[in-house]
């Protein structure tokens, strides 16, 4: 890929993350989502998403995330040791880093490096190191710390440390201090849900077992224990775990049943709840 080639990649994809925030400023005042827009056919060769790329600009359907799909292709359509991959890479990485990038989209860039599977290379722990200082950050909103985490979780490959540091994260995340039980429960739930080649078992316990320290809180609400019963759902796992699940959650309306504050309509709402882990215990 020559020179100009990259400059007008690069303006391209500056242009459309320049968009991507008019479009975040016009939801902000307007509170409305965007119209949905047609987008156009994904390339599937390394010339078509170059040739995609240079035009994007110029054509008002483009999105940064068509973006990021094309610079995977030219990635993955170049030879392992070229000058094309590696500019790619660090392309990527030095967009990662804008001080003006938005937190989601240095998210999305990011995890795109780690899931390139450059393993034990500089870029790779670059592009770790980005998504752990936001997975860290108490300044962010809970849900982008809680997605760079799982990013990192999710896209690094299979037994490598950076998955295991996200799965740490995702851990550490559901039992910082001063969250509410609703960010305790995305942040385990992030990990104890995440299915797929090479998502360790080992992890997803774990969290199951912060969701279960969760519905022994003491003092929980009518309301925490709502959000932690979540329609009776119990993560699938060893039958074991399933049934401690089942069992901790009878524990927490047995517990909330206690509590002197609840209206008629929520005692009823916790005789059911007890009613029904009562028949799920029978049954596991």
């Amino acid at each position: 890929m020559d020179e100009n080639v990259q400059q007008e990649v690069m303006q391209a994809c500056l242009a459309l993350l320049h968009r991507v925030s008019q479009q975040a400023d016009a939801r902000g005042l307007t509170g409305d989502a965007l119209p949905t827009v047609q987008v156009s056919p994904r390339p599937t060769t390394k010339k078509a998403a170059l040739a995609w790329l240079c035009k994007s600009v110029s054509e008002p359907e483009s999105t940064f995330d068509q973006a990021l799909d094309a610079l995977w292709i030219v990635y993955k359509r170049s030879r392992p040791s070229s000058q094309t991959r590696a500019w790619v890479v660090q392309f990527l990485l030095d967009l990662a880093k804008r001080e003006a990038l938005a937190v989601p989209e240095a998210i999305q860039i990011a995890g795109t490096v780690c899931a390139f599977g450059l393993q034990d290379s500089p870029q790779q722990q670059e592009a770790v190191a980005i998504l752990l200082a936001l997975a860290q950050r108490r300044d962010l909103f809970f849900g982008d710390t809680v997605e760079a985490a799982h990013t990192l979780y999710v896209q690094s490959p299979k037994g490598s440390l950076a998955r295991a540091q996200g799965a740490e994260m995702l851990l550490a995340q559901a039992r910082w201090p001063d969250i509410t039980v609703a960010q305790a429960q995305e942040a385990a739930q992030a990990l104890a849900f995440a299915r797929g080649r090479g998502m360790q078992s080992k992890a997803w316990n774990l969290a199951i077992s912060v969701l279960i320290e969760l519905a022994r809180r003491p003092d929980l609400s009518f309301e925490e224990a709502k959000i932690l019963d979540d329609q009776r759902i119990s993560v699938s796992s060893t039958k074991a775990l399933v049934k401690h699940q089942l069992a901790a959650k009878k524990q927490m309306w047995e517990s909330v049943a206690q509590r002197s504050d609840l209206t008629s309509a929520q005692r009823a709402e916790v005789v059911q709840a007890l009613q029904e882990y009562t028949v799920l215990l029978k049954q596991h």
